[in-house]
């Protein structure tokens, strides 16, 4: 897995690796955003941290993202440059595929954010990185999410159980939606995507 897109344009936003400037607003975000997120994300659990810690977070992802280990990229509106949230590409999942996570700052969600996000992070696998599989991993809990993969034509391939519990003691399930490239489809409100290297 090999990327060397470091901003992206879409329609409304701009996506680009987040830098260690950007830790004070991401850390207002988050922790404005830790109830809303804990049901959904593992790692929610471990904020809110310090500034500090944050900045080192960032490091941190900015080092996987130059020697390829992981993407992250910070989302902006592009019309007034306020915060959004945040989408990762992963290449866990196995060769010759990634899967997309995200999440949207509660007060910018209903505006289609988390879809435009996902699809510009579907096109650069497939037309730029060689990627032949994108996943998404959802909760079944959470309706919203996934109305974006079907938004885009990504097939529901399966639902499984994992160790982890929800709060009533029920093994948590996930949703794996997939799709292959050559059933990716171009969506003409998205089609103004535009990718470019540092």
């Amino acid at each position: 897995m090999k990327n060397i897109i470091t901003y992206i344009e879409t329609p409304n936003l701009i996506l680009r690796p987040f830098q260690t400037e950007d830790a004070e607003v991401l850390k207002e975000r988050l922790d404005d955003n830790l109830e809303i997120m804990m049901p959904w994300i593992p790692w929610a659990k471990n904020e809110p941290e310090p500034l500090e810690n944050k900045r080192d977070r960032i490091r941190s992802w900015i080092g996987d993202f130059y020697s390829n280990k992981e993407y992250s990229y910070g989302a902006f509106e592009k019309s007034s440059g306020e915060f959004v949230g945040s989408t990762n590409l992963f290449g866990r999942r196995g060769k010759g595929t990634t899967e997309i996570g995200y999440w949207i700052d509660h007060l910018q969600s209903g505006k289609g954010y988390a879809t435009e996000v996902t699809y510009a992070l579907t096109k650069l696998s497939f037309e730029h990185m060689r990627i032949e599989k994108v996943l998404l991993y959802i909760d079944t809990r959470n309706m919203v999410s996934q109305r974006i993969p079907a938004k885009l034509n990504f097939t529901h391939e399966y639902t499984y159980r994992e160790l982890v519990k929800g709060p009533s003691g029920e093994r948590l399930k996930f949703q794996v939606w997939v799709m292959f490239v050559e059933e990716f489809e171009k969506v003409d409100k998205f089609e103004a995507v535009k990718f470019k290297t540092s």
